[in-house]
């Protein structure tokens, strides 16, 4: 008679410490690939705000040769779907050296859109100094999207102090509070030439919402100048036509009528090929002759496409998720522990009994 061999207590608590630890194996990973995914999704998900050219990065002091720009690109699909690119350049150099000297260049782009731009403000107030900057937004948006008036809020307290007269260029000269572009404001001050503060705002509507804020509070001192533009341009794209494809008739019989068939079938005074509709082959008779039995009708019938994408078992071509990857190994990794523990335990039980 065969007798059963009760596990003791010690082989109950490692059978329960096998369990436990294949359980924490599992939920942990549920866990650590919840988190980051959140921790991903989240970081995407942030709109950007564009910012250059202003202190710590740029200085405070004198005779400087500061050159930026920011070109915006907005985009927003019939689908809903967004999108931005931002190219930044931004230019460092001493008074009167021009660029491309001291210039680098950025390339952002982002699944949300960008809402504010900061650029050019409070810095070189030392004199001797030139301050160009330029903001540039571009939104591409399906035909018919609503659009907002731009309001300004420029040129206030700027070009104070002596030299030649006039000392502001600016259009418009505004005063707007919560303003869509706020700029040159308490800059250019300090004496120089005249027209020393050029600031403009070009364009009036805005298709998504969005704030500038640029060229305030710098180049203030002697013979220092501030140049500063902003500009506002809709690009209205209509909807791609939606298209549909419908099957064609490729044979008649002599009877007259058409098929369906992918496959030619004759009769005895009728031959017909059709597109086929009923299967890989097609199943349709041909079309009536002296002992065709094919439908003469000439019903047109839609094409039904049979069969896997050709990617591969019918699958995305070259898809792939890391975070699946990540998950199987640990998986793995868990299997593998909880067998090795089992192995060692048969094996303890082997030489038990053969002791």
């Amino acid at each position: 008679m065969t007798t059963l061999n009760r596990p003791d207590g010690s082989e109950l608590i490692r059978r329960y410490l096998v369990m436990t630890l294949a359980a924490a194996t599992a939920v942990g990973v549920v866990v650590l690939g919840g988190f980051f995914g959140t921790h991903f999704a989240s970081a995407a998900a942030t709109a950007p705000a564009a910012a250059q050219c202003d202190p710590p990065a740029f200085p405070t002091g004198a005779g400087f040769q500061v050159t930026c720009t920011i070109a915006i690109n907005d985009t927003v699909s019939s689908a809903g779907a967004v999108s931005s690119t931002v190219t930044a350049t931004e230019c460092l150099a001493a008074a009167g050296v021009t660029p491309p000297s001291g210039c680098t260049t950025t390339v952002t782009t982002s699944n949300q859109l960008v809402t504010s731009v900061d650029q050019c403000n409070g810095i070189v107030t030392g004199g001797g100094s030139n301050v160009t900057c330029a903001v540039s937004v571009v939104d591409t948006v399906p035909t018919g999207a609503p659009t907002s008036g731009v309001t300004v809020n420029q040129c206030i307290g700027s070009g104070t102090g002596g030299g030649s007269q006039p000392t502001l260029l600016c259009d418009p000269v505004a005063s707007t509070t919560n303003a869509t572009v706020t700029q040159c404001n308490g800059s250019g001050n300090g004496g120089g030439a005249s027209t020393r503060v050029q600031c403009d705002v070009i364009g009036s509507t805005t298709a998504e919402p969005i704030t500038i804020n640029q060229c305030n509070g710098s180049s203030n001192g002697g013979g220092s100048t501030v140049t500063c533009a902003t500009t506002f341009a809709n690009n209205f794209v209509a909807a791609a036509p939606t298209t549909t494809t419908t099957g064609v008739p490729a044979g008649a019989g002599s009877g007259g009528g058409t098929t369906t068939s992918s496959a030619p079938t004759t009769g005895a005074s009728g031959t017909a090929v059709g597109s086929g509709v009923t299967g890989v082959t097609g199943a349709a008779p041909g079309a009536g002759g002296s002992s065709g039995a094919g439908a003469s009708s000439g019903t047109l019938a839609s094409v039904i496409p049979v069969g896997s994408p050709e990617t591969g078992l019918g699958g995305a071509a070259h898809s792939r998720n890391d975070d699946l990857l990540f998950l199987a190994g640990a998986l793995f990794a868990g299997a593998g522990l909880c067998i090795t523990v089992g192995v060692r335990r048969r094996r303890s039980q082997l030489n038990r009994r053969g002791d």
